[in-house]
């Protein structure tokens, strides 16, 4: 059988004893599934079953798995994609909504030369006790990854600079806050414990911080788990595509950033501008101008977790936008958007940094989620 794609509706039962079977293996629920199905829906058939039928096979005989390691090379003729996207969660696009927003963009001094009225379109996601997750629709699109070397601040990590392609996806708002972690900690455990209120600096309304790249993978893993929708860390290509917003410049805002558009150390002059308010500590995620995707917060504040390995350079970076991996499992994750405690030139939309993905306790480090379009 040859290039078989499947898109099933994979019964709720089955798929919490899927899930369960991840959990005891270590190996993550597309590869499971994947194999699953491929051994049953490929299989030299005799007597033609129904699909339900052999929905039914693969229940009753997954504990075979337990005994017969997964390959990392997965059957190539399943489309995994498929597989993860449509039948591991019943994933439909919810009804989007218009939201209306301002962007103000700014010159070299800091001066805002003009306010840009702009609509985007989002959903929400309910997680209970009326706490809602907004998520943005970002269109697809191209644009040029990285910083050149006549950028003030650029590092040789932001270069090759290299054209990426990326199909439309959904990304937070807004970093993800305490209150919507405090409520996601406490859905039912993955694969790791989840500290209910980790934060150094306390605000419902404040970005979560304090937590490793692992427990930001853990979050996104429950939330999947409670909303049947395969929630995930973006990729950096992703967080810097919707962080520029169709600008070029080192800010979405402009040449410079400055105090009154975002929260960071601004102490230390970038470009024109005058020197600014230093807070030395987070501040509400709702507090500055969006972009002009209308997203808050992607300078400053707290820097995000992304899903990829970190690599010191853009050499043969890929074009799709998909996270680079590493075979370690302690490899360093990428963290994007400067902070609180970063001055400018770490706040670019070029920039990125590097940390241990079980590293905790650092109050400048939090994240947002991605969500993937269904096909």
């Amino acid at each position: 059988m040859s290039n078989i794609q499947v898109s099933v509706r994979i019964p709720p039962q089955l798929y919490e004893k899927l899930l369960a079977h991840t959990n005891t293996v270590g190996l993550s629920k597309s590869k499971v599934i994947a194999q699953a199905l491929s051994q049953y829906l490929e299989a030299d058939e005799k007597e033609p079953s129904s699909l339900e039928e052999r929905l039914l096979n693969v229940e009753k005989r997954l504990d075979n798995l337990e005994s017969s390691p997964i390959s990392d090379q997965i059957t190539p003729n399943l489309s995994i994609t498929k597989i993860a996207s449509q039948a591991s969660f019943s994933f439909e696009t919810p009804p989007l909504e218009k939201f209306s927003f301002e962007t103000p963009i700014i010159d070299e001094t800091g001066t805002i030369l003009e306010r840009i009225k702009s609509e985007s379109q989002s959903f929400q996601e309910d997680l209970g006790e009326g706490v809602i997750l907004e998520m943005v629709y970002i269109p697809e699109g191209s644009f040029l990854m990285g910083s050149s070397s006549d950028e003030a601040g650029s590092q040789i990590c932001e270069q090759i600079q290299h054209s990426v392609n990326l199909k439309g996806f959904f990304l937070g708002k807004f970093p993800i806050t305490q209150k919507q972690w405090e409520i996601v900690a406490q859905y039912p455990k993955v694969k790791r414990d989840l500290a209910v209120e980790p934060s150094c600096f306390k605000g419902s309304d404040r970005p979560v911080e304090s937590i490793s790249w692992e427990d930001a993978v853990e979050f996104c893993h429950r939330l999947s788990q409670h909303s049947q929708r395969p929630y995930q860390l973006p990729s950096e290509a992703q967080w810097e595509y919707a962080c520029r917003g169709g600008t070029n410049t080192a800010f979405h805002f402009g040449p410079t950033l400055t105090s009154d558009l975002a929260n960071y150390m601004a102490k230390r002059l970038y470009a024109g501008e005058s020197s600014g308010l230093y807070r030395q500590e987070t501040t509400s995620v709702t507090a500055f101008y969006p972009n002009s995707l209308g997203l808050y917060d992607l300078h400053g504040n707290v820097w995000e977790w992304c899903a990829d390995a970190w690599h010191s350079s853009y050499e043969n970076a890929s074009t799709d936008g998909e996270p680079r991996v590493s075979s370690q499992h302690d490899t360093r994750r990428i963290l994007r958007g400067g902070s609180w405690d970063e001055d400018a030139y770490h706040c670019r939309c070029a920039s990125r940094y590097a940390y241990h993905p079980q590293a905790v306790g650092v109050s400048r480090i939090g994240f947002r989620v991605m969500l993937v379009l269904s096909a």
